[in-house]
């Protein structure tokens, strides 16, 4: 009895209670998902404003820290349930609520009849339960369980979906479970150290790799490599797109959009900012590491013809700006780097949002499909329009905002040669990026559509609950573009405060990290556009103010088209076409089309060799097994002996 009361007790600490309120609901919301599906959407919205509510008072009043003995192994090494709320961890754990609630909302017509219907919102809470747990982690050890639940849930969720779903979870849990992998890996090596299991802290001062000696890097590198596979950087990014035309579109606008970015990104800010202090090599690596990401994705993106496929390499490019921000080890480039995680999380959920509004209407995900949308369409259509001008850092939106900070952190690195290079990358990355999203926005909206489509599409109309998420996420797009303080003051600089105290940042006398020159004051800027669009809208009024304006057909060609006639229509899809045919780049393009940076296409071409070879071993033989095991034991004592200097 004493021990359920202590159970109890436990799950409703305040430092718990975000955790607690995600997976009871979901808990209840699986056991209802086969006769109550109608409950279980009410238990998806009330479980996500709960959490996002218990996470909010977090913030506002922070609880003591939660910890609480599960095991002790021998020597300093001892497993135990440890929760610290942080400035940077209550960013993920606020950012996962909000983006659940908000898909909780689009889902209540977007998944509305569909068979799994009561377990995608379990699904989706558990989900949010182990987003909370890794922002609330205390340890390395806590972190990697939530870590596993969201890969988990990600992987149950694309598995629901359609065709070849199966394969593309399949590829995505095989990638994130090597992440996994790296990182319990790097958990173990960090117990073998001087300190044992206190190395797992995430609360702990920071220290040098080097002063661990070789061992040290190699933690580093398996920590890194765990963070941005779960961010989906080059080359760990291809699970993203494998998912994305086959997931369910709440799936995508929630976790590979969002939340697993906001996972990845922390850790990656963690591990740079609170756990070690990198040196110049390591940072070099990690900014390259960005501005390829940035730029091979994107041109990918270029010449997609589906629209979820388009977009996840768009989400891929963009996890370029955060590490390259972070990488760069200055206050402004990692203040850009998480703000842009923030705002990439915003406008890429409400563009997975809007596929998902496109598709539905008409009954297609290929671009060519689409077209004459903006009529039927006009709030989706004008979401979309803040949300793609956003992500191509277009100004006074929120993604330049963050661009801008990541630029200036970039020219701030001693090396001005590579910052030139790396401003160069990033800038141009932007410009093919508004390039890709003028084909988007054309395609969909405002060209003409396919021949027999006005037949054949159903009349479509705004929906509440499909344009009521994408709505809220473009006014945060252009809040945080108008007034970035917001966020940077409000939670990117507490959350660099609070990890520079352990040493990894200076910080001014004061205990404030300061944003010197490179902060972008956008209210100038803002009232000129306004003012220029003010204008331009006056003068095309005064020039048709009293004049019969003349409407006749279009002469192409000495021919008067038909609105039918499908050979005067041109398709988005012709667009950037010409990128195929330049020498190099269309040459490597076809060649990532086929695989070339999938690292998970490479294994299994040639894993395949590894895995007859150690078949080949497995004789049947106990004579053979036995001396193999003896081999080991041997190879095992003689380290052991070396180890302890006999």
């Amino acid at each position: 009895m004493d021990t359920i009361t202590e159970i109890i007790r436990a799950l409703l600490d305040p430092a718990v209670l975000p955790i607690t309120a995600a997976m009871l609901a979901g808990a209840v919301a699986y056991v209802l998902s086969r006769s109550q599906p109608v409950v279980c959407r009410f238990l998806g919205l009330i479980g996500a404003a709960a959490t996002l509510g218990f996470a909010t008072a977090i913030a506002q009043s922070p609880p003591g820290d939660f910890s609480v003995l599960w095991f002790q192994l021998a020597g300093d090494v001892s497993l135990a349930v440890e929760l610290g709320p942080s400035a940077l961890g209550m960013i993920v754990v606020i950012g996962s609520a909000v983006f659940s609630l908000l898909v909780a909302i689009y889902s209540v017509r977007a998944m509305a009849g569909q068979y799994w219907e009561g377990k995608f919102y379990a699904y989706l809470l558990w989900a949010l339960g182990g987003a909370c747990i890794v922002g609330l982690a205390g340890n390395l050890l806590v972190l990697l369980v939530g870590w596993e639940i969201v890969t988990l849930m990600l992987f149950l969720m694309v598995n629901q979906g359609r065709r070849d779903a199966k394969a593309g979870a399949a590829k995505a849990y095989a990638i994130l479970g090597f992440a996994d992998a790296c990182l319990l890996l790097a958990i173990v090596l960090l117990a073998g150290q001087p300190g044992g299991s206190a190395n797992w802290s995430l609360s702990g001062p920071a220290v040098s790799a080097g002063d661990m000696g070789p061992i040290g890097y190699v933690i580093y590198a398996l920590i890194m490599v765990a963070a941005l596979a779960k961010a989906g950087a080059v080359p760990l990014h291809t699970w993203v797109p494998a998912i994305s035309q086959e997931a369910p579109t709440p799936v995508m606008a929630l976790l590979p959009a969002s939340v697993d970015k906001l996972l990845g990104i922390y850790l990656l800010a963690m591990l740079a900012l609170h756990m070690f202090r990198p040196d110049a090599a390591m940072q070099v690596v990690m900014m390259i590491v960005g501005a390829v990401t940035i730029i091979a994705a994107v041109m990918m993106a270029m010449i997609q013809h589906n629209l979820k496929k388009l977009l996840s390499f768009h989400a891929v490019s963009q996890v370029g700006y955060m590490v390259l921000g972070i990488g760069t080890g200055t206050t402004i480039g990692v203040v850009g780097g998480l703000f842009h995680m923030i705002n990439h999380a915003m406008y890429k959920s409400e563009l997975f949002l809007m596929s998902g509004a496109v598709s539905r209407a008409v009954g297609s995900d290929e671009i060519a499909d689409g077209g004459g949308l903006a009529r039927s369409l006009p709030i989706t259509f004008t979401c979309a329009t803040v949300a793609a001008m956003a992500i191509s850092g277009v100004p006074p939106l929120n993604g330049f905002a963050s661009k801008w900070l990541v630029y200036q952190g970039a020219l701030s690195i001693p090396n001005r040669g590579l910052g030139m290079v790396l401003i160069v990358v990033a800038v141009f990355g932007s410009a093919l990026t508004l390039a890709s999203f003028v084909k988007v926005l054309y395609s969909a909206f405002l060209s003409a559509p396919p021949k027999g489509a006005r037949q054949d599409r159903r009349p479509v109309k705004e929906d509440f609950f499909l344009t009521a998420p994408m709505v809220v996420l473009a006014i945060g797009c252009i809040a945080l573009g108008v007034m970035p303080g917001l966020a940077i003051e409000g939670l990117s600089e507490p959350a660099i405060v609070g990890v520079a105290t352990t040493g990894a940042m200076p910080v001014a006398a004061d205990g404030v990290v300061s944003l010197p020159q490179g902060l972008w004051s956008p209210g100038q800027a803002t009232v000129l556009i306004l003012l220029g669009i003010g204008i331009g809208a006056g003068l095309v009024w005064v020039s048709t103010f009293g004049r019969k304006i003349r409407i006749v057909r279009p002469f192409l060609g000495g021919e008067l088209p038909e609105p039918s006639d499908e050979r005067f229509r041109v398709p988005g899809t012709q667009f950037y076409e010409t990128i195929r045919k330049l020498p190099i780049i269309g040459g490597l393009l076809d060649s990532g089309e086929a695989g070339a940076m999938d690292l998970y296409h490479w294994s299994g071409k040639h894993g395949g060799s590894l895995v007859q070879m150690l078949r080949a071993q497995h004789t049947g033989l106990v004579s053979v097994y036995v001396s193999w095991c003896l081999i080991g034991l041997v190879v095992t004592l003689v380290y052991l002996l070396l180890s302890a200097g006999i």
